[in-house]
């Protein structure tokens, strides 16, 4: 995705589009009706760098059109991420991979959580300085939706539920201009006009 983590790191590119995946320091949490609930005993970098400021953006599709913009870090960071996906792709065995999630799992179910945090609690980011974690969260499950759909493309298996791709649908067709989206999807422009609307 067009999108870096909270440590400002690129992760793994996606296997359908020239997508690239970021890392995300939100993910030692997890959300329930509306709040962030971190594990205690796990540094989440997201939340321990949350601020008294103002955030600077406070809305999911005006972050990716930043990370997006021309010259911004999802075309500049680009070609480095493909390089170390290809790399990485080389060595993880399906095994590992299974490994990785189970072990996660794992740890995510026997770790006490603490005190809930409001979604709408300001965090440092990259790139744009600072954001909510709604924008976080909001941003992170469109991320997680487009690369399950590229595994379920590639080997088949779980699709994402009705919930999270309507949500994504929501936020990437808020991407771009709402006349150029809008001529686009009623056949009146053509498709490079408002799509791909992230890289």
């Amino acid at each position: 995705m067009g999108t870096p983590g909270s440590d400002g790191h690129a992760g793994a590119r996606s296997s359908r589009h020239s997508n690239g995946r970021r890392r995300r320091g939100a993910g030692h949490g997890t959300y329930a009706g509306g709040w962030l609930i971190c594990a205690p005993t796990v540094r989440c970098p997201t939340c321990a760098a949350a601020t008294d400021h103002p955030a600077a953006v406070t809305d999911a599709a005006e972050m990716l059109r930043r990370f997006n913009a021309p010259g911004g870090i999802a075309h500049t960071s680009a070609d480095g991420i493909a390089e170390r996906a290809t790399t990485d792709a080389t060595k993880l065995t399906p095994g590992d991979a299974v490994t990785r999630f189970t072990k996660c799992a794992e740890i995510l179910s026997a770790t006490p959580i603490s005190t809930p945090i409001s979604m709408e609690t300001v965090t440092s980011y990259p790139v744009v300085g600072s954001t909510t974690l709604a924008v976080v969260a909001e941003v992170a499950l469109m991320e997680v939706t487009v690369h399950l759909l590229d595994l379920a493309d590639a080997v088949g298996g779980v699709q994402p539920s009705e919930k999270a791709l309507t949500t994504t649908r929501d936020l990437l067709i808020a991407v771009p201009d709402p006349t150029a989206a809008i001529e686009v999807l009623t056949g009146r422009a053509a498709p490079a006009a408002a799509v791909p609307a992230i890289r």
